[in-house]
C-alpha cells in the first residue's frame, strides 16, 4: 500500500467533507434566520405602514400566496450535508490505516449516501431558482393593497415579497433597514447551496477514488502472490 497516497486520500476526504459540513451548518444557519424573521413579522410585526402619495395603507408583513417549499428542502439539504460531513470525516479517519483490505461497508455507505446528496442537491438548486424567476420582477401593486388584509396578487417567494416591499415608501426606517438585512440572507442561503453542490461532487469523487484504491490492492497482491509461486 502506498503509503502517500493514502495520507493524500485521508486528507483530501478530511478536508473536502469539513467544508461541506461547515458550509452546511452556515446554509442551515441562514435558512433558520429567515424562518425566524418571517414569524416575528407575522406575529409581533403584523403590518407596515405604507405611505403612498395621498394614501397610507397598513401593508399585512406576509402575502396571502407564500411559497415556502423551497425553504423547506433547502433545509433538509443543508441538514443532510452537515451530517453527512460529520459521518465522512469519521469513515475518513477509519479508512486511513486500513491497508491491504478491500473497501469497508462504511465507506461503501458514505458512497451511497453522498451520491444521494449530489441529486438532492441539484434537485433543491433547480426548484429554488425556477421558483425565485418564476415570482421575479414583481411589485406590490397600489391599487391592489388593502389595509390589514394580506396581498392577494400573484405568488411570492420571501425572498422576492420583501424585495418589493422594500420598493415601497415604508414610514419605519427601522423596518427598512431589518426587511433589507434579512433579505440579504435569503439571497445568500440560495447561492450556497451551488458551493454545497460543487462540495458534493468533489467529496463523492474522492471517496469514489478511494473504493477503487482499495478494491485494486487486494488482487494487486493476489497477482504478486501468484507471480512469486
Amino acid at each position: 500500500m502506498d503509503t502517500s497516497t493514502s495520507e493524500v486520500t485521508f486528507w483530501s476526504m478530511f478536508a473536502s467533507n469539513l467544508c461541506l459540513s461547515a458550509l452546511s451548518i452556515t446554509n442551515l444557519g441562514l435558512i433558520s434566520s429567515m424562518v425566524g424573521f418571517i414569524l416575528q413579522q407575522k406575529n409581533e410585526i403584523v403590518t407596515y405602514q405604507v405611505n403612498w402619495p395621498g394614501r397610507t395603507v397598513q401593508l399585512v408583513t406576509h402575502p396571502a400566496h407564500l411559497w415556502v417549499d423551497q425553504g423547506h428542502e433547502s433545509n433538509g439539504v443543508a441538514g443532510y450535508g452537515f451530517f453527512l460531513g460529520l459521518i465522512a470525516m469519521y469513515v475518513a479517519l477509519r479508512q486511513r490505516h486500513r491497508a491491504g483490505k478491500p473497501p469497508s461497508k462504511t465507506l461503501v455507505g458514505v458512497f451511497v449516501l453522498q451520491l444521494l446528496s449530489v441529486f438532492f442537491t441539484l434537485s433543491a438548486i433547480i426548484f429554488v431558482f425556477v421558483v425565485t424567476n418564476q415570482t421575479n420582477h414583481q411589485h406590490i401593486l397600489e391599487s391592489a393593497a388593502r389595509s390589514n388584509v394580506p396581498y392577494a396578487e400573484h405568488w411570492w417567494t420571501p425572498e422576492n415579497w420583501y424585495k418589493a416591499v422594500l420598493e415601497l415608501p415604508l414610514a419605519s426606517e427601522q423596518h427598512r433597514r431589518s426587511i433589507s438585512s434579512a433579505v440579504t440572507h435569503m439571497v445568500a442561503w440560495k447561492w450556497i447551496l451551488v458551493p454545497i453542490f460543487l462540495l458534493d461532487v468533489l467529496t463523492f469523487a474522492i471517496t469514489t477514488v478511494e473504493m477503487m484504491r482499495q478494491r485494486r490492492i487486494p488482487r494487486q497482491q493476489s497477482i504478486h502472490s501468484v507471480e512469486e509461486k
